[in-house]
């Protein structure tokens, strides 16, 4: 008896579940037609054993297929000569296009050792900027050195004094601020220059509207630091001073010595022997001796330049080392190209022969080019930041701690 029941129940059972599969179909068809589709009732024996086919988590249940969805058969050989994404132009930073196939060395790897292409791309979407002063007597030569550095005329509009006029003048601080665009990178180069220093008849405390100005950077820069908004926060620092020496002198000047006294602990000195095609090579290594001399003998610190790194290629090195030994750099400058055995080239003509500027068998142009643009200016501007700045805004605080 037991045994008719449960035969009966699975019977009845059978039969609800079929008539509630027929109403369900008859449902889909219909909506199926309002649509504008047209579907058989039932599903044939092709269908479904293409269904069938395909592993399904339930194979004994059947299943009603949707309208939206639809098997599609696609070749492997399509799909791997499917077009790939676009790759971008290539920029200042590289194809940094992330939908490019890694190669076979990346697919182990984590993929954090392209944070340095995105730190780069970044860096050059936002540009550079480095502010430069030049302070040294009139007539060394310091307007011709800049455009030279930099291929620009950047004294253009700048009116001439006279020698009367220069009697009495008093030390000024002008800037100027120019874009430079190169390969893609964009530099802005705030160029601060000193007319007037050491000109006058008296030029005791000449260095005071000096130190005065790179304070005065440090201080808007610390209240702007300070500031909510700081998304906007521009660093008008000065970064590097490169001081020019005469090179008619034995040495340095009382002035130079009072000058580099006064700032070398608040900004990044470069010593400048200007003008080093008046002395012959023996006399301007006998002047780079004596000037390092009467500095270390005035405990004045100019520009240290950091170790270099054990794991850098020879060539960096060797480089390095020269520009070190350079100090004080021995430079000629020049706005003119001449022809000389059958090429161009940045020199200045003379009854005896001809001084090439890049050369630097005949000055350290090169090597404070290098210096300056290629290989620490980056470090300049860390020293300002982690070192200079820091010792300021230290200063600042005591002071604050002891009002």
């Amino acid at each position: 008896m037991a045994t008719n029941n449960l035969r009966s129940a699975i019977e009845n059972f059978e039969e609800l579940f079929r008539r509630t599969l027929f109403v369900e179909q008859n449902d889909i068809n219909e909506t199926r037609q309002d649509d504008g589709e047209h579907f058989p009732d039932s599903i044939s024996m092709s269908a479904e054993s293409e269904v069938d086919d395909q592993p399904t988590a339930h194979t004994a249940c059947p299943t009603s297929p949707l309208s939206q969805h639809k098997w599609v058969q696609v070749d492997s050989q399509d799909f791997e000569n499917s077009p790939k994404s676009p790759a971008r132009p290539d920029s200042a930073c590289g194809n940094a296009d992330p939908y490019d196939y890694l190669v076979e060395e990346e697919k182990e790897c984590v993929g954090f050792a392209r944070l340095v292409k995105q730190v780069q791309r970044n860096a050059v979407r936002q540009g550079f900027e480095f502010t430069l002063m030049v302070v040294g007597e009139s007539g060394l030569g310091k307007s011709t050195l800049i455009n030279s550095l930099f291929l620009q005329d950047l004294y253009k509009d700048r009116p001439l004094s006279g020698p009367r006029e220069r009697m009495y003048q008093t030390v000024a601080i002008t800037k100027k601020t120019v874009d430079i665009v190169e390969k893609g990178v964009k530099l802005r180069l705030n160029l601060v220059d000193t007319p007037g220093f050491g000109d006058s008849m008296n030029s005791t405390n000449s260095w005071k509207p000096v130190l005065d100005y790179v304070e005065q950077q440090f201080k808007h820069y610390h209240i702007g630091e300070a500031s909510p908004n700081r998304k906007n926060l521009q660093d008008h620092r000065v970064h590097c001073c490169l001081y020019f020496i005469s090179s008619f002198g034995h040495g340095l000047k009382p002035i130079d010595v009072q000058f580099m006294k006064a700032l070398h602990r608040k900004v990044n000195i470069v010593p400048v022997l200007a003008k080093a095609d008046c002395l012959t090579p023996s006399e301007i290594q006998r002047m780079k001796v004596r000037i390092l001399k009467e500095l270390d003998e005035n405990d004045i610190k100019i520009f240290q330049f950091p170790e270099c790194d054990p794991n850098e290629d020879e060539l960096y090195r060797q480089q390095d080392l020269e520009i070190k030994k350079s100090i004080p750099f021995a430079v000629v400058g020049s706005n003119t190209t001449v022809e000389h055995n059958g090429k161009r080239i940045r020199a200045r003509l003379y009854p005896w022969g001809v001084v090439e500027v890049e050369n630097p068998a005949h000055c350290d142009f090169v090597h404070l080019r290098n210096m300056l643009v290629r290989t620490h200016m980056q470090d300049l501007k860390d020293t300002t930041d982690y070192l200079l700045y820091e010792n300021y805004r230290m200063q600042l605080m005591c002071q604050n701690q002891a009002h």
